[in-house]
């Protein structure tokens, strides 16, 4: 009963109250007079871009540095004749911008032309890496993701490469791994030019 009173009360009391605000006057208008056209200004231009210029990439004579290493890496004594062989893309770790596609693509071929190996196939390669989730271009840099392709791959062997030195004076490491033993098998080094 008490909140009803309450409520109706209430009630009384707000309808009492005013609920219209004082009105403020309107603000005068002043009329302006029209003064000459002003022309319209030019349209602000944006700033031209510059367009960074390139890396310089240095031409490199792979053939002259990769065939003598593939030459000796095939006459190691602990390789099997025409068993399969994966090729790590060339890590750089020159500093510089060189080509390393070239250069994997020259271990490759000279391989395939001077060794008694075969390589992997580049569709077969990349269609691992992808079901692995490893990327395509990249080198694979830890030993451990390499020979878990090759072993995908159902490869007897890897071969890693890396370009190290500054510009005038670097130079290509191989390395030809087991795949089932993880046991070095060869170890060549020759100057890049």
């Amino acid at each position: 009963m008490k909140r009803i009173l309450f409520v109706v009360m209430s009630v009384f009391l707000l309808a009492g109250c005013p609920s219209m605000l004082p009105q403020q006057p309107p603000v005068p208008v002043e009329p302006v007079t029209p003064t000459e056209p002003v022309e319209p200004t030019a349209p602000i231009e944006p700033p031209i871009e510059v367009v960074p210029t390139p890396p310089k990439i240095t031409s490199i004579n792979w053939s002259s540095a990769i065939q003598p290493l593939i030459r000796e890496m095939a006459v190691t004594d602990d390789l099997v004749a025409g068993k399969l062989l994966v090729v790590d893309n060339i890590k750089n770790n020159s500093g510089g911008n060189i080509q390393a596609v070239n250069g994997t693509n020259t271990i490759i071929q000279s391989v395939n032309q001077i060794s008694a190996l075969q390589t992997v196939p580049y569709a077969q390669m990349m269609s691992a890496r992808k079901a692995l989730g490893l990327s395509g271009e990249d080198s694979l840099g830890l030993r451990s993701a390499a020979i878990g392709l090759a072993r995908y791959l159902k490869a007897d062997y890897i071969l890693f490469s890396t370009v190290d030195g500054k510009k005038d004076n670097r130079v290509i490491n191989m390395q030809l791994m087991s795949v089932s033993t993880g046991e070095i098998l060869w170890n060549g080094r020759n100057k890049v030019e």
